[in-house]
């Protein structure tokens, strides 16, 4: 019984992101932002039931890395391809095959790894998402035109979707941001009351910032 409520749970995250892949190809691209967003929470969520649980079968393992390459590779990737071409008519969109690609190699690693470690190896698949979710995320609701400015921009986003693609399969050493890995380590709670704070003043536009806080406090260890 146990089983089946984590896999509905990761079944129901790999059904929202077929879902957000289906908005993004109707032009969407908020309502697909948010669908990849709902896998987050419940990427989370089926990850914490599974561990207090303490439900571990293969089968469960195998469904996880599907769901989390469908919300996290295909569908951002996806989301890239139609809102660079969708909103500037632009070949560079194709760029947006490094999503997928490299979340696939990402969580290939991942699996190869005959163990749980007290690190993750490279950018994590979810923060990937996401940034590439708050792009549309901005566009809608920042009013700062500078802002607008920067993020409607081909080439800026190529170059984003470039450089956290080559984060994703690098070897550096990134923090887990599990709870049961927060006891005793005040860095990592400050560096979770710094994403909320960075989160409630600039909103939607506060995830990039947190998630180049996350890369920096990685590679240079600053939080292990």
């Amino acid at each position: 019984m146990k089983k089946h409520i984590v896999d509905t749970i990761t079944l129901s995250s790999l059904s929202l992101a077929v879902l957000s892949i289906i908005e993004s190809c109707n032009f969407n691209f908020l309502i697909s932002s948010f669908l990849i967003l709902s896998c987050f929470v419940l990427d989370a969520l089926d990850g914490t039931i599974a561990r207090y649980f303490k439900v571990d079968s293969t089968q469960g393992k195998h469904l996880d890395s599907l769901s989390d390459m469908t919300a996290f590779g295909i569908a951002p990737g996806i989301l890239m391809y139609n809102f660079i071409y969708y909103e500037f008519n632009n070949t560079l969109a194709y760029i947006a095959l490094l999503i997928p690609i490299c979340t696939a190699i990402r969580i290939a690693n991942y699996n190869d790894e005959t163990k749980e470690k007290e690190h993750f190896q490279g950018l994590a698949s979810p923060a990937s998402a996401l940034l590439f979710l708050s792009i549309p995320m901005i566009q809608i609701f920042e009013k700062d035109d500078m802002v607008i400015k920067l993020i409607n921009n081909p080439v800026i986003i190529s170059i984003l979707i470039i450089l956290t693609s080559i984060l994703l399969i690098m070897k550096f050493k990134s923090f887990h941001l599990r709870i049961d890995k927060f006891q005793n380590n005040t860095r990592k709670i400050f560096f979770i009351f710094f994403s909320i704070s960075i989160l409630f003043i600039f909103k939607y536009t506060g995830i990039p910032i947190v998630i180049l806080s996350y890369v920096i406090l990685s590679i240079t260890k600053t939080i292990n």
